[in-house]
């Protein structure tokens, strides 16, 4: 996979939008982020306009875990 830094770029410039669009979200991460652990239970759900809903969950393993560690990480680094 090639790295494209142009795309990091929009990537960051669209999450710091985001971001200050909706600072409780950021919040939440943050918070729930140190609760997450092996065999916890996270759960999705969307609600569209015209009030259908979809949602599923997942239980964490320890391979899940890695990688939100490393989004987490990756995160981080962009803040700088």
């Amino acid at each position: 996979m090639a790295f494209n830094p142009m795309a990091l770029l929009q990537i960051k410039e669209k999450a710091e939008g985001f971001n200050s669009r909706h600072p409780k979200l950021a919040m939440f991460f943050k918070d729930a982020g140190s609760r997450i652990d092996t065999g916890a239970v996270l759960e999705l759900s969307v609600t569209t306009p015209d009030g259908n809903k979809i949602r599923t969950n997942f239980r964490v393993c320890e391979e899940d875990k890695e990688f939100l560690a490393m989004l987490t990480s990756l995160a981080g680094q962009n803040k700088q």
